[in-house]
């Protein structure tokens, strides 16, 4: 039982002292309802083993809450004394700390890279890795950031410009990446709320993740199944406006399935009063979040023409929207809220299913009658799952022509030879031409006789 009061008594002790939750003294009181700590220290505000046990666990939940249940304090402290011990021996006398921080990234992160590395820093890098030590904690101690396990610096100042220092490190690491220009989750960052060192420390292990799941394409297989699990097929077709269903507006939405489960096409239109009507139509999947609630995800046309050019994506290619999650197949509202500041999508969508059959025949009125304008047509796309087999060697993709298959050597491309048969492997056209797609890997290979020739891809009347 001594032991136990030790350890809560210690734990709570490093909160107060380091600020770790709360950036003052007086909000961790008021939080825990013990006025006096900063005077009394925790001692002797909670004075049996029960009590430090109960104000422990209430900021355990507090810190999960905050974390969508990603942060578990408990480990986190002995991760943080970790750290620290390992950080105090080795690094804290370094000159030029965001360089260090910056190499040790890039040491530990994909592509991993030890450029211009002496041996000695090498060392200590990978006798961290030896070791469990937590990097994030290592990075944010090098920025000074985060202060020592045993610190005594009291309130936090000025946190929102040590947090844009961390986050400029972030930003400066993962900015060759190949997938994002700006990666999301760093923009997701900049808009937390509650900035805090546990925020902080949360969202550079979130960065961390992302960054190293898009890495390397090859390990888009991964993230891309971990999507497809959790994807959520609702029965959304139809027209919808931001109007309460009635024809307030002149513009709304059109909604149509697409072939995989929980994957739509969303068309935003918009009749002027010249009596032209212009439609953009999205890519649109919604899946389910950590917290329960549904995630939107649109994809504008341009986004996949970028890929295809081998160019990441930028703010209006995509968007994370998030509603809470219908209760029914076949919801009559949508509610969306971006999660991600964005110069170019809006705040909130507010959807509303259109099934009055008047405003149903008004909107398909206009979409007959006057002149139709689809921005980004030429980028609209047709994509047909083909995958005829698969063999040891390689994947056969059936050409649309009886008894003729692109032969695909597993071996062209890091990963293929992972490629299941309910995987979204086939033939898209886009712009009347014709690619071959690995959607896992966000891969569109062309149909011309020099990309097939790249991959050593060759069309075969059997399988063998």
């Amino acid at each position: 039982m001594r032991l136990e009061q030790d350890k809560y008594e210690e734990w709570l002790t490093t909160i107060a002292n380091t600020r770790l939750i709360f950036n003052t003294i007086e909000e961790l009181e008021t939080f825990l309802e013990a006025p006096s700590i900063h005077s009394n220290g925790i001692k002797r505000c909670f004075t049996s083993a029960q009590r430090l046990r109960s104000a422990f666990r209430d900021l355990q939940v507090e810190v999960e809450q905050m974390t969508d249940g990603i942060i578990n304090l408990e480990s986190v402290l002995v991760q943080y004394q970790k750290a620290w011990t390992f950080f105090r021996d080795n690094l804290s006398r370094r000159s030029n700390p965001f360089t260090v921080a910056l190499e040790l990234l890039r040491y530990s992160y994909p592509p991993y890279s030890e450029a211009g590395l002496k041996k000695r820093k090498s060392d200590i890098f990978e006798q961290a890795h030896e070791q469990d030590i937590n990097i994030p904690f290592l990075v944010l101690m090098l920025l000074k950031v985060i202060p020592g396990y045993d610190s005594k610096d009291g309130d936090v100042i000025d946190f929102s410009h040590q947090y844009e220092y961390a986050m400029s490190l972030l930003e400066k690491f993962t900015e060759d990446g190949e997938l994002f220009s700006t990666l999301p989750a760093i923009t997701s960052a900049r808009e937390e709320p509650r900035k805090s060192r546990i925020m902080l420390l949360y969202h550079v292990k979130q960065i961390l993740h992302t960054y190293a799941s898009y890495a390397k394409q090859e390990d888009l297989y991964d993230v891309s199944r971990d999507m497809k699990a959790v994807q959520v097929d609702l029965d959304i077709k139809g027209f919808w406006n931001e109007s309460d269903g009635k024809p307030l507006y002149t513009s709304f939405w059109q909604v149509e399935e697409a072939i995989n489960d929980g994957t739509y096409f969303i068309t935003s239109w918009h009749k002027d009063a010249e009596n032209n009507i212009t439609g953009i139509r999205y890519t649109m999947f919604f899946y389910e979040g950590l917290d329960g609630n549904l995630i939107c995800y649109l994809l504008h046309p341009e986004a996949i023409k970028h890929r295809i050019k081998g160019q990441p994506y930028g703010d209006g290619d995509q968007v994370w929207y998030k509603t809470e999650m219908p209760t029914t197949q076949k919801p009559d509202t949508l509610n969306f809220r971006r999660l991600m500041a964005s110069s170019v999508w809006p705040q909130q969508i507010n959807l509303t299913r259109v099934t009055d059959e008047a405003t149903i025949s008004i909107y398909r009125q206009w979409l007959s009658t006057c002149n139709t304008v689809k921005k980004f047509e030429h980028l609209e796309y047709e994509f047909f799952p083909s995958i005829f087999a698969i063999t040891h060697d390689a994947i056969y993709i059936a050409t649309g022509t009886e008894h003729e298959y692109f032969k695909v050597p597993k071996s062209s491309f890091e990963g293929f030879a992972r490629i299941t048969i309910d995987d979204n492997v086939g033939l898209m056209t886009m712009n009347k031409r014709q690619y071959i797609v690995f959607d896992e890997f966000l891969l569109y290979i062309p149909i011309t006789t020099n990309e097939l020739k790249k991959y050593g891809i060759t069309k075969v009347d059997h399988v063998e």
